[in-house]
């Protein structure tokens, strides 16, 4: 399949209420509209050294620079860059630091939680950094003065951290998916503003997840682990007892998703093994882990009304080291695509690396 428009060194981050794109190039920020053209929102103050590296793809890579993620509600746009947390308000057009992470770059992904019985509207996130000690970890939620409180936190010993939230109006519940080892490969369910949070099935690498979509069937997800096969699965609910049925193999770990008008999209990543023998190891080594079964990265579709699974593409790995130059993957922007046009951004891949490729699926 080949893409209809590459739009080179920009990063899809989210659809905005009216469903158009919000991207980036490095520290400046801009709309997208229907016909393609960008409109400038607005730009991150960043040093000039990181500016300079900013022109050198690896460097990019390796410095961790550009905006991680985003998410909008209503007229709010919320971004994770440089470890805080900041605000931009379409409507006043004022930019506002809210929230600095003394662990940890920021969330893996934003949520935002809306007519879920219990819940307030309001953007979440959970906690995401190492954590091999398995520290408190805690969940963050942003009140109607803008202050980012913890309603509920992970006690010592429980997980490493939080992958995704996940709002569920069929079930009107929020999941949380946390990894990454043993016990604390898992998926909670949380009801009325996180006052309540139950464990509903843990320590298997096949509980081990970073995206999942609610569905009439069930809760359906990717797993995401180095260390053995991952496939597409289908979290039930049968006579009281909750079952993970396997639906498709994919051929490695699974870190971002999104959903269009017609279809759930997975995107399968390369990385690691998760024991590197040394140091000096660890960083030069650019061998995947046991269960990623080729250097590459697939992306894999899910039709809602075929319910069959397609590998639309897939992108090899460039040469580079996983952990000093970032794993091989493909990312996807925040929020629901009222469309069929897939937008996917490429990191450490052969070709269009750091680049955004469109796809009409």
């Amino acid at each position: 399949m080949k893409p209809l428009e590459i739009l080179i060194n920009t990063k899809p981050l989210f659809f905005t209420p009216d469903n158009k794109l919000i991207v980036s190039k490095a520290n400046k920020v801009y709309l997208r509209e229907c016909d393609g053209s960008l409109s400038f929102l607005f730009s991150f103050f960043e040093t000039r050294l990181n500016r300079f590296l900013s022109f050198f793809s690896l460097l990019f890579r390796m410095k961790r620079l550009g905006v991680m993620t985003g998410i909008s509600i209503e007229d709010d746009y919320f971004f994770t860059y440089g470890k805080k947390i900041h605000r931009y308000n379409s409507k006043s057009e004022e930019l506002i630091e809210e929230y600095s992470f003394n662990k940890g770059r920021g969330p893996l992904q934003f949520c935002s939680i809306e007519k879920i019985k219990g819940f307030d509207k309001s953007v979440c996130f959970g906690e995401y950094f190492g954590n091999h000690s398995r520290t408190p970890v805690k969940i963050y939620q942003r009140t109607d003065s803008g202050e980012w409180k913890s309603p509920f936190q992970f006690k010592h010993g429980e997980i490493n951290h939080v992958h995704a939230l996940i709002p569920d109006i069929y079930n009107q519940c929020v999941w949380i998916l946390v990894g990454d080892f043993e016990h604390s490969a898992a998926i909670y369910k949380a009801t009325n503003n996180f006052e309540k949070v139950e464990l509903i099935i843990q320590g298997e690498q096949c509980y081990r997840a970073c995206v999942a979509f609610p569905t009439k069937d069930g809760l359906l997800y990717a797993t995401d682990t180095q260390l053995e096969p991952n496939s597409v699965r289908m979290l039930v609910e049968k006579n009281g007892k909750w079952v993970s049925k396997k639906l498709f193999d994919i051929n490695g770990s699974c870190i971002y998703g999104c959903e269009l008008d017609d279809y759930y999209i997975f995107s399968t990543s390369t990385e690691p093994c998760s024991k590197p023998t040394n140091k000096i190891y660890a960083l030069l080594d650019n061998q995947p882990g046991p269960g990623i079964i080729k250097n590459k990265s697939d992306i894999v579709s899910y039709s809602k009304t075929q319910r069959t699974f397609d590998i639309l593409m897939s992108k090899e790995k460039d040469i580079y080291p996983f952990r000093i130059f970032q794993f091989g993957t493909i990312m996807f922007p925040a929020g629901k695509n009222t469309k069929n046009l897939l937008f996917a951004y490429n990191v450490g891949s052969k070709t269009n690396d750091l680049s955004t490729e469109i796809y009409k699926i």
